[in-house]
């Protein structure tokens, strides 16, 4: 088996970036979310985030997150192919996104989950998330809201040295 390269891309990414995750997204979700939809509603962003964990020049996981004011950041979507999965990739990006967030100064990660969706629920929960919230989708979907306080790294090291 071929290992994984892991990155991490501020801004919007290259088309063919897009084109990898329009694929998965689309492999995972089934939202029908092309590279221009994916595209606008990246420019549409002050700040995104895009992890990404490839094999052999595809896209087998990525972990997307938006800034928000006051120090936040959304998780907004994530996920790993199926020939990919129990491997540590999920967990991988997640801990990527919260580093690059620490290192930045942000204070709070936000995301909602499906109910149904236990793995993810089990690992935002594993990984320090708390739950904050329910609601009923327009779908009839159960949403879990979920939050995870950080500690940035530039206030954590200033509190060291005093």
């Amino acid at each position: 088996m071929s290992s994984i390269e892991y990155q991490c891309i501020e801004g919007l990414p290259e088309p063919r970036v897009i084109g990898g995750l329009a694929q998965l997204n689309q492999e995972i979700f089934g939202f029908n979310e092309t590279e221009e939809i994916l595209t606008q509603l990246f420019e549409e962003q002050s700040t995104v985030l895009i992890c990404l964990a490839v094999r052999e020049g595809l896209t087998v996981g990525y972990k997307i997150g938006f800034g928000e004011s006051r120090g936040s950041l959304e998780s907004w979507r994530g996920g790993v192919a199926e020939t990919a999965r129990q491997q540590g990739i999920a967990r991988t990006l997640m801990q990527m996104q919260h580093r690059w967030c620490e290192e930045r100064g942000y204070r709070v990660i936000k995301t909602t989950t499906n109910g149904d969706n236990g793995p993810m629920l089990s690992l935002n929960l594993q990984s320090g998330f708390q739950i904050v919230g329910t609601f009923v989708n327009r779908r009839g979907r159960l949403k879990v809201l979920q939050e995870k306080r950080l500690s940035p790294r530039d206030q954590a090291s200033s509190l060291v040295s005093s």
